[in-house]
Formats: structure tokens, sequence, C-alpha cells
């Protein structure tokens, strides 16, 4: 995510081990811009053609730089030529990311939050939402949404696709953070003072608020806790499921964005541009693995044996979660959100409007 406060993903794809590569495919749908629930696909065929000159000059530059990554490094260009398998537009500023119901659900940080179809790849649903932020999540039958700019948790039913409920919210801390559902509950910062909400998805109501006092950001869960990122003491804390605080662990600068999953839970530091990885079950730094992408902005998710990342300039990284070692790079164009769903990698391009889908 690329916004005021900087945030999201990046993502590093790597190609299938066996067989032969098939041509990629693009699938363009246009949205109809006057009304959420009516959408005209029209697809597209053709690729873009290899960029063998693209990718050396990445890595030429990298390698000028001084920089550690430069032989795994390569073109987005490269990449969108040997391994595309979609491309779907959706338009407005397309950024956080869920999966469920054999769907992609995408937040464009404006009005709407659109349902992607994993088997067409196809965009088949708008639903309105005022000012999608803070991330998505799947979890009790829904998908849920903060809205900033309506202040509350909205819930989308996925056969429906129409908000089912709306949880009003004391605030939400940073609209640049992330939702987690764990312990039958779903659970959201809501201000910079580290008070943590407890919805329950039964009645749809904040069932308690939790002062933690650690100004936390990002959430996942992990082994029955939740992992919440907290930027501004380089830290991140290990919360149980009655809200209190277990630990406090230093990680790299200014972790915001975090993801749990292949043995671990990791987390992107925006300060040196490196992944802090912990091991969920002794709450330990068991890795920091430098990725050379500092600044605002980033996503980060874990899926297929490896951990993605997405960071400006430099749209897809990818650590293999058994090395803890960047395996493949790609920089140039686009980069917003990363997923990480039906076997693919997904990359929300707000700058672009659209979506990408990759063979990892």
């Amino acid at each position: 995510m690329r916004r005021g406060l900087g945030l999201i993903a990046t993502i590093a794809i790597v190609a299938a081990c066996s067989g032969a590569t098939p041509a990629p495919s693009t699938a363009q749908v246009s949205p109809a811009a006057s009304a959420a629930d009516q959408v005209s696909p029209a697809a597209s065929a053709g690729a873009p053609s290899p960029s063998a000159a693209a990718a050396s000059q990445a890595a030429a530059s990298s390698a000028a730089s001084g920089d550690a990554l430069a032989a795994v490094t390569h073109s987005m260009d490269d990449l969108k030529a040997t391994r595309l398998q979609a491309e779907v537009q959706i338009g407005g500023n397309p950024d956080w990311q869920t999966s469920t119901d054999g769907a992609v659900w995408v937040a464009t940080g404006d009005s709407f939050v659109a349902r992607l179809d994993q088997a067409s790849n196809q965009l088949t649903k708008l639903i309105p939402v005022n000012h999608p932020c803070d991330s998505l999540a799947a979890g009790f039958g829904a998908v849920w949404s903060p809205s900033c700019g309506s202040s509350e948790l909205d819930r989308i039913d996925p056969h429906s696709n129409r908000i089912t409920a709306r949880v009003p919210l004391a605030g939400i801390a940073s609209g640049e953070g992330q939702l987690a559902v764990a312990g039958g509950s779903v659970w959201l910062f809501t201000d910079e003072q580290g008070s943590l909400a407890q919805v329950d998805p039964k009645t749809n109501r904040v069932v308690a608020t939790h002062q933690t006092g650690v100004p936390g950001v990002a959430l996942a869960e992990a082994k029955g806790s939740l992992w919440a990122s907290v930027p501004s003491r380089d830290a991140v804390a290990q919360i149980a499921l009655d809200g209190t605080v277990t630990r406090t662990i230093k990680v790299g600068a200014a972790p915001r964005f975090i993801a749990a999953g292949e043995g671990g839970v990791w987390v992107l530091g925006q300060g040196a541009g490196d992944v802090t990885r912990i091991d969920p079950g002794t709450a330990t730094v068991v890795a920091t693995i430098p990725l050379e992408v500092p600044g605002d902005g980033g996503c980060i998710v874990t899926g297929g044996g490896s951990v993605w990342v997405t960071m400006p300039d430099t749209p897809i990284s990818r650590i293999d979660a058994k090395t803890n070692t960047v395996t493949e790079r790609f920089t140039g164009e686009g980069g917003d959100c990363i997923g990480f769903a039906d076997g693919s990698v997904w990359l929300s391009n707000g700058r672009l409007g659209n979506v990408w889908r990759f063979r990892p």
C-alpha cells in the first residue's frame, strides 16, 4: 500500500518447476463507472513480449550500486512476459487483498471492494464501501472491511456480495494497518494508543476494547496469539486473546506490515527495507533478511513455501521460507499490495487500476 503514512507489500515470484511454461494471457475487465452492480467484462488476448534487455539493465544497475541481491534481480517486464496469467482491470486504486469462497477480494482505497473470480480471472462484483482501509480479512463466512470514511467495520456476505452488518468503531488507528481474525473474533486497533477492539461475529458488535499500552498498527494470528507491529518502538508485540501483552520483541527499524504462515511470523521493516522472522513458538527472532527496499508503503504475505513482499519500485520480492534467503526480486512498475491464493501470486497496482496474477 502506498498512502500518506506509507504501507503495503512487495512480492517475488518464482517459476513453476516442471513442464513447459504456457504463454501467458491477459483477461481484462472494465467495470461500469455508474453502478457498483453492473460489470462489463471484455477479454483481451495476448501478452507482453519478453524483455531480456530490460532484465539485464535492472541487474546491471543493481550490480553497479553494490546491491548484494543483484544476482537475483530481474525486471517486471521479464516477469510479465513469462509468468503473467491474467490482468484484471478494476479501476480506482486497488490495494488490500484477502481471499475466500473461490475469489480474491481487493479494496480500492476510495469507494468499493472488488470481487475477482479465481476460476475465470474476471471481475464479478463491486461492493460499495466508504473509503475501505486498514486491510481486508476473511473469516466466519464473511469478508471484513474497515471503512475509514464511516469509522465502522463492514461485514460482506460472499454469497450475496452485499454488506450485511456495519459495526460502529471508536476510530481506526491509522488506515495503514491490518485487522486479524483469531479466537472466534475479529480484531483491530482503533487509535494510536493501543486500544484493541474485539468484534464478535455472532452479534456483529464490539464486545471489548483492550487497552494494550502498545501503539500497534498491523495484526496477524499465529499459535493462538495476536502479533502486532509497533513501528514507533521498532518492535512486535505478542498479545494473548484476552488482550494482555505477553512479550515485546525488538525487530528492525519501523516495522509495519506483518504476516503469519510458512512456520513463522514475518514483519516488513520500512526503515531498512528488511524482513524479520519470528518463531511464534519461542517468540524469538530467528532471522533478519535484507531486501534492500527501505521506504514508505509495502505489503507482505505467505504462501507456496515462500514469503512475498511488495514495495514501491520493487513490486515483488520472494523469500524461501526454508532457507530465509531472497531467491528472486523484480523491479519496475507496479505493486501496492500482494496476496497468495489458488496457487498464484496476485499483485494490486494502485496507479494502474488493475491486478496482475502470476505463476509462482
